[in-house]
């Protein structure tokens, strides 16, 4: 059957790979996507509008049967950069996009996270139990959620991802799969913080076959999409028994989420998972990029700065954003007041924006501190401020 179909939030690394999936059918298929990371250069025609933009984008969304929506701005660290952009997009968006289809009776298919489930460690989790997510991301995907739920009432599909892994032509190395992959080809050795910690996995090809069968089916309500449960000590394994790396087993536990999440409900609907972390692995370490896995474009974080970034350069006056971060035109300086790194008590993250300048802070006697340079230079001193009004330049 011919179904005209519009993908929003299409550029990203689900989307690239699902316009490619959709094309296979007899489908009209178009992107809209506000291309807010600039450094990318997208090989999909698109057309650009922005979701937080309700009329811009009613005039858009008329002309589909369909619609799938993939916009947010994704994963925690993205989220924190600018948690204003990230509540307008992944929130107020998704108000739009539910409020203009429930209007126009267009059926949605609506990705979410299983991150909306927190951590539920020994737990396989059911689309019946309820979301308690532990971060910010997770607390807007379930915005999300309640939203579509709320307006579209019975004219959606959701989906709830398992943590995706797999090449896309926009790809992502900061997701686990992709990452260990590039780190046993560049360092023949892998780092797991902790190990025991079960996570759902589920590659990117999968995701894009489930929304074409959920289209295709005419699926409505809630569906968990993962693969294989996995802990992250058996991933290393997987990686380790393809590539022959090192594992090395660090006990410090950066994230400590587990759970596991039951994906039968969409089994029952006749689908059948094709792709597995393997075959992910084994394209992984062919691809080109795998090489230059820790560049910018492949960070939805590093993206994320580059866009505070580019906003806040040729500012004159400081600004200071929430999270302790201090911009203008010379740079930016982010303070930690919280950060514990074997007894230093500051943490300072420094980025120059030129070379005639250079950020500045003060501290206190005897109090350790910790210094990150991300970009340019940065010069260590201390000072001894003898006289408030005409300080000693004598350094001690």
């Amino acid at each position: 059957m011919s179904k005209n179909i519009l993908i929003i939030g299409g550029l990203g690394y689900i989307g690239s790979i699902l316009y490619e999936v959709m094309n296979q059918e007899e489908w009209e298929v178009d992107i809209l996507d506000n291309h807010l990371y600039k450094d990318l250069h997208p090989s999909n025609p698109f057309i650009e509008a922005d979701i937080r933009n309700k009329n811009q984008i009613e005039r858009i969304i008329k002309n589909y049967d369909t619609i799938v929506n993939l916009a947010a701005i994704v994963g925690d660290p993205a989220c924190l950069i600018d948690t204003n952009l990230a509540i307008d997009t992944n929130c107020l968006g998704a108000r739009n996009i539910a409020e203009i289809c429930s209007k126009m009776k267009k059926f949605v298919v609506h990705t979410s996270t299983c991150s909306i489930y927190g951590s539920e460690p020994n737990v396989i989790v059911k689309e019946e139990n309820e979301g308690f997510p532990i971060d910010f991301y997770g607390q807007t995907k379930y915005t999300q959620e309640r939203l579509i739920r709320e307006i579209c009432v019975d004219n959606h599909c959701i989906v709830r991802l398992g943590t995706a892994y797999g090449l896309s032509p926009r790809m992502r190395y900061d997701l686990v799969v992709n990452t260990f992959a590039a780190r046993a080809v560049r360092f023949n050795k892998i780092t797991i913080f902790g190990g025991e910690q079960e996570r759902p996995f589920v590659h990117i090809r999968d995701i894009s076959r489930v929304i074409v069968h959920a289209i295709k089916n005419n699926l409505h309500g809630i569906y968990n999409v993962s693969g294989e449960n996995q802990s992250l000590l058996r991933l290393g394994e997987i990686v380790s028994d393809i590539t022959d790396c090192e594992i090395e087993i660090n006990s410090n536990i950066v994230d400590k989420r587990s759970y596991m999440v039951d994906s039968s409900k969409l089994l029952n609907t006749g689908f059948e998972f094709k792709y597995g972390i393997e075959d992910a692995i084994r394209e992984i370490i062919k691809s080109p990029t795998v090489l230059n896995f820790h560049k910018g474009v492949y960070s939805n974080l590093k993206l994320a700065e580059r866009v505070r970034t580019a906003q806040t350069i040729g500012r004159k006056e400081l600004q200071l954003i929430e999270g302790g971060i201090a911009v203008d035109d010379r740079g930016s300086l982010n303070f930690a007041n919280d950060f514990n790194f074997y007894g230093v008590k500051r943490f300072y993250q420094v980025q120059n924006f030129s070379t005639s300048t250079i950020r500045a802070f003060h501290g206190h006697m005897n109090e350790a501190k910790y210094i990150y340079v991300t970009k340019g230079s940065a010069i260590v001193a201390a000072v001894k401020l003898d006289n408030i009004k005409s300080p000693s330049k004598n350094q001690e």
